[in-house]
């Protein structure tokens, strides 16, 4: 199950053209990388990288009340990608 603040997301449509509805279909499939990011943040954050059809993608989000509460999406950045294969062949 996935949540989201729908200003939040409206807010992340404009920015990187993501919308929450879409990117929660990175845990549809197998994902690639799952970041513990809760050192920056008073709450456990993971960042998620990942692939929805033939785009990686970035996911950052929190486990509330059992679901997925998604904070921001964007598409990953070409070293983002190349990182983790270069490291995880």
């Amino acid at each position: 199950m996935f949540d989201w603040d729908p200003q939040k997301n409206r807010q992340n449509l404009a920015k990187h053209g993501v919308d929450f509805d879409v990117a929660k279909e990175i845990f549809e499939h197998e994902y690639i990388e799952d970041i513990d990011d809760s050192m920056s943040y008073e709450e456990e954050r993971y960042i998620a990288l990942g692939r929805i059809g033939d785009k990686h993608y970035v996911v950052v989000y929190t486990m509330r009340d059992g679901r997925r509460r998604i904070i921001s999406a964007r598409k990953a950045k070409r070293q983002e990608i190349h990182g983790y294969y270069s490291q995880n062949p």
